[in-house]
């Protein structure tokens, strides 16, 4: 009687514990949600890449509201070197993929991260790695 008290005891604090850690784990993914919408609005910023030494560049923050700024304007056929700068831990954003130019780079945390590619016309995506927050190649 005593042993089958115990374990009903030691079933309930395991499921509990369970529980908490399940709610830990998903909440954090939420900022990913989050910031995905905050990334996608309509008022989203757009930068223009500049041009200098024959390329165009650009530095894109990942940030918990996204990547800031979440779109881009290059210029089709002129070499672009985007750098993408991880300043937060709040974020799935932990690599960036651009799938139309084979681009898949793992984003260290404060660390520069530059990738490198002749643009052509048209809209791209970039996004995390598990496409949640995203933002846009504009290139005209």
């Amino acid at each position: 009687m005593m042993n089958s008290r115990k374990s009903i005891i030691i079933t309930g604090a395991l499921l509990i514990a369970a529980v908490a850690l399940a709610a830990a784990a998903f909440g954090g993914s939420r900022n990913c949600c989050k910031a995905n919408m905050s990334s996608n609005n309509e008022g989203a910023r757009t930068a223009e890449a500049v041009e200098q030494d024959g390329a165009q560049t650009a530095t894109v923050e990942v940030t918990d509201k996204g990547f800031e700024p979440s779109s881009l304007k290059l210029k089709a056929g002129v070499p672009a070197k985007v750098t993408f700068v991880r300043k937060t831990e709040e974020t799935c954003a932990k690599e960036v993929v651009i799938k139309e130019y084979n681009i898949n780079r793992k984003l260290p945390l404060n660390e520069p991260v530059t990738v490198e590619f002749t643009p052509r016309k048209g809209e791209f995506s970039f996004a995390c790695g598990m496409d949640m927050i995203k933002g846009k190649l504009v290139v005209e």
